[in-house]
């Protein structure tokens, strides 16, 4: 199902309408590709443990589903990683 679809089963007109838990949802959707899926939702699971909050995670996939651009969620936990945590230990999304 594409945003537009799942906007109008959601009974809202934008994903800025869309309250957290239906934008999570909407990647528990069966033809969501995989690594999204799995990103999302570890990625709102995890986000207090360390690093990004689940508000800025939350921001970054309301962008992604707005604009249809990938997105990269992805946990660093090497103190050495070079990354855009600034060498810590942190969810990072990219864009």
């Amino acid at each position: 199902m594409n945003i537009q679809e799942y906007l109008k089963q959601c009974s809202v007109k934008s994903v800025d309408e869309l309250t957290d838990d239906q934008v999570v949802n909407y990647y528990k959707e069966p033809d969501i590709y995989l690594g999204q899926k799995c990103a999302v939702l570890s990625a709102v699971r995890d986000c207090d443990y360390k690093g990004v909050s689940k508000k800025q995670i939350m921001a970054s996939i309301r962008k992604a589903l707005k604009t249809g651009q990938d997105f990269k969620l992805y946990y660093v936990d090497n103190e050495s990683a070079n990354g855009p945590v600034n060498n810590k230990t942190g969810w990072v999304v990219e864009p």
